[in-house]
């Protein structure tokens, strides 16, 4: 348990020097009618292969966030009757779920911890499932009227995979 702490905290602090060192200028939500991607060209972690990344970004809730140029786009359905937006953004490595609307709450039975975003943290839960894999689980958080959360989860055990989606979240941005 002390072991994934330290890589956690390790992998976290990684993610937000590297968003740090390289995003001094924060991307801007387009205000073109949502969603929207535009390619950008971001530093990516030393560890992944260099390549362009995208901007998704969405003006009617307010946020941006930007994924490897290999990962897919993908809207989910909406939920509680058209009150709960989602939009997925997946690669080989992981993915990151992003929420936005009415309805969020729930319990983090270890306690909530801080993941880097680009100017801040936000509190996710953390959990590691059986198989190795692991979830962030972000906690709702208002965007005005309207809440805001998601999850980040890897789809393998490799440091790659955990390092390329905290390296995604931590450019999540708000205006």
């Amino acid at each position: 348990m002390k072991k994934q702490t330290l890589i956690l905290i390790f992998a976290i602090l990684l993610a937000s020097c590297n968003s740090l060192a390289g995003n001094t200028q924060s991307p801007s939500p387009s205000v073109t009618p949502p969603p929207s991607t535009a390619v950008s060209s971001t530093p990516t972690l030393s560890s992944v292969t260099e390549t362009t990344w995208k901007t998704y970004a969405n003006a009617q809730a307010g946020f941006s966030i930007q994924y490897p140029s290999n990962w897919q786009e993908e809207d989910l359905p909406d939920e509680a009757g058209g009150q709960r937006h989602h939009i997925v953004l997946k690669g080989p490595e992981g993915a990151v779920e992003l929420q936005w609307g009415t309805g969020f709450g729930g319990a983090c039975p270890e306690g909530y911890q801080q993941i880097a975003v680009a100017k801040g943290t936000l509190p996710a839960c953390h959990t590691q499932r059986e198989d190795g894999t692991e979830l962030w689980s972000l906690a709702g958080e208002p965007l005005g009227n309207i809440g805001f959360g998601g999850f980040v989860y890897t789809n393998d055990t490799t440091e790659k995979s955990r390092a390329v989606v905290l390296q995604v979240v931590s450019t999540l941005s708000f205006p």
